[in-house]
């Protein structure tokens, strides 16, 4: 059986826009300080779902009627 590895992503430098491992808490490049808020990504996808609304079907209280009978061509 395989497993799909969780989504990590790389941590921005704000300063220098250099990538950093997603553990770092100041940059390797520059010292600048790293967002280090935990992401609730859980949460996200919910108000992304919550936000995406499913097509629904059109509500019809009587059925279609049938095509009318062609019209015959004008007199000249």
């Amino acid at each position: 059986m395989c497993f799909r590895p969780a989504e990590v992503s790389m941590k921005v430098c704000p300063a220098c826009g250099k990538s950093n491992k997603p553990v770092a808490r100041v940059c390797e490049e520059c010292g600048a300080e790293l967002d280090n808020s935990i992401k609730d990504f859980d949460a996200d996808q919910a108000k992304l779902d919550a936000s995406i609304k499913a097509p629904t079907a059109p509500s019809s209280s009587k059925p279609s009627a049938a095509p009318a009978a062609p019209k015959p061509p004008a007199a000249r």
